[in-house]
């Protein structure tokens, strides 16, 4: 685990500040990019450190893997390297440096218009339910489920609305040419390392792309299933393993909120350029739930606690909301993990919470 990094967050302030901010490139960080903030003499620790939001105190001092988290380089801050950073914060649970990098990136985005015709990659994980098609009916390595969900807020405070992938589906429509499927959006698409000329190869491909009210349904298939790679990621995702699902997108129209209780921002329409399976997810309800012929992985009860405190609740009172919904759900003599599942799963967590509210008054 990882603390936050003070004097990185002060440095990436002052440079905002000073209007030292690529806003447009994607971002990457080499050896060579944290050997050049060494130095000549390859030992300006100081200069190194203020670069990266995260500090791992159990690791050697005057050492790279002491300092993560990176952001800068060439004297500016990247807001794709803050983005990169909250989600992998996000995902990794470390709240400090979410909250940091979330505070920068408002910082980076002040006065910016909200409507822009170009920006850059981001990612988002959603609520992904999901099956192989194991019937004969087609071709093997084929699943479908959802790609994203809609309404429903990440871990990074943004909301898909309806209808924001109508411009990239009629764009497929007219050339045929559907959204890569990449694993790891591809080696992380060089947010923390340079990616492997590998990672940048499709692992499948998507055939179709269908909204509904609930998300987007998509629907592709895993190719070179008879290489040791093919084999290893079908046998992942069928394991569940590899379980989660995330895009890559570019956002091309949205609202911000401008209330404590609104998302960060509202996702109108966006450029779906990758979708991805991933190993960690942003937002904690992406799990796989079913994959055929193995049945339904037991419901995590912190997936539903997090559910809970998206929908309104404080931390503690979405602690003791679980413990009062098992308990109903006991008392009706149901599948507790089942239908908790399948609650923390719907559209309308609002009326979850409504209803545990009332439970537990």
């Amino acid at each position: 685990m990882s603390d936050l990094n003070e004097s990185g967050r002060a440095y990436a302030r002052s440079l905002i500040a000073a209007g030292k901010v690529d806003r447009t490139s994607s971002w990457s960080f080499s050896a060579e990019d944290g050997d050049a903030l060494l130095g000549a003499g390859g030992a300006d620790w100081t200069t190194y450190a203020k670069a990266h939001l995260g500090i791992d105190r159990s690791a050697t001092d005057k050492t790279k893997a002491r300092w993560n988290y990176p952001f800068a380089k060439g004297g500016k801050v990247y807001r794709s390297a803050l983005i990169a950073i909250k989600q992998r914060a996000g995902a990794q649970g470390e709240s400090a440096i979410l909250a940091a990098a979330t505070e920068l990136l408002d910082k980076v985005d002040a006065g910016q218009p909200a409507k822009s015709a170009a920006g850059a990659l981001e990612t988002k994980f959603a609520a992904f339910e999901f099956k192989f098609v194991e019937d004969g009916s087609k071709p093997p390595g084929t699943f479908e489920g959802y790609a994203s969900t809609f309404n429903t807020e990440d871990d990074g405070g943004d909301m898909m609305l309806t209808g924001a992938f109508d411009r990239t589906l009629a764009q497929a429509k007219a050339t045929g040419r559907m959204p890569k499927m990449l694993l790891n959006h591809g080696g992380m698409a060089g947010y923390f390392s340079s990616p492997a000329p590998m990672d940048l190869v499709p692992i499948g491909k998507w055939s179709a792309l269908t909204p509904d009210s609930h998300g987007l349904q998509a629907e592709g298939r895993l190719i070179n299933l008879d290489t040791e790679n093919g084999k290893q990621i079908h046998g992942a995702m069928k394991e569940g393993e590899l379980a989660d699902l995330s895009i890559g997108y570019v956002a091309k129209d949205f609202t911000r909120g401008t209330k404590p209780n609104e998302p960060r921002r509202q996702l109108k329409a966006v450029d779906l350029h990758e979708i991805s399976p991933v190993t960690f997810p942003m937002n904690r309800l992406a799990n796989i739930n079913t994959v055929k012929g193995l049945g339904l992985s037991p419901f995590d009860m912190r997936d539903l606690e997090a559910a809970l405190r998206d929908g309104g609740l404080s931390r503690g009172d979405a602690v003791k909301a679980v413990a009062v919904f098992k308990t109903l759900l006991q008392r009706d003599a149901g599948d507790p993990d089942t239908e908790l599942r399948d609650a923390a799963t719907s559209d309308d967590v609002s009326a979850l919470v409504a209803r545990i509210r009332a439970a537990a008054a």
